[in-house]
């Protein structure tokens, strides 16, 4: 397996060279790297990056899934607790330009949110057509949030 990919953008995140996020990593574990994505509109806008390259589902480890499953669950209970989200949105395509390696969107879509946000409409809140992108004294306190409420789960799940 290839470990990393020296055209492709998320490899160049994982190892340091680039930054990808304005505001600090929420978490990594052993196989997942979780961030806040950017540029955004969008308050808890994440991003679940696998750890090594690989650009197809079918090629993921049972432990990467395991894992993945249990990061999705506290992500999404972490959104829905802290935003008071109506509902958790899940993508993966990984087929961008520079960005075909494994990762998984995960959107927080709250109550107040017009139909012309919702749906596959949510991509309009990110990217560099985005005018006015969340600053990092925004998505910092949200993202020491998720980490704080994320780690105490991860921990219990551990002990």
């Amino acid at each position: 397996m290839q470990k990393f990919d020296g055209n492709c953008l998320s490899c160049q995140a994982i190892q340091g060279f680039i930054s990808l996020s304005n505001a600090p990593r929420i978490v990594e574990t052993n196989y997942w790297i979780v961030e806040h994505t950017h540029p955004t509109s969008i308050k808890g806008w994440l991003v679940v990056v696998l750890k090594r390259h690989c650009h197809a589902l079918h090629q993921l480890t049972q432990d990467e899934f395991t894992e993945f499953s249990q990061l999705m669950t506290f992500l999404c209970q972490a959104l829905h607790e802290i935003l008071n989200t109506d509902k958790e949105y899940i993508a993966q395509f990984a087929e961008g330009e520079g960005f075909n390696h494994v990762h998984f969107h995960v959107i927080a879509c709250l109550p107040e949110w017009s139909a012309t946000v919702r749906g596959p409409l949510v991509f309009s809140g990110l990217g560099s057509q985005v005018e006015y992108p969340l600053p990092s004294e925004v998505l910092t306190p949200l993202v020491l949030k998720i980490r704080e409420y994320l780690l105490a789960r991860l921990d219990e799940r551990v002990n």
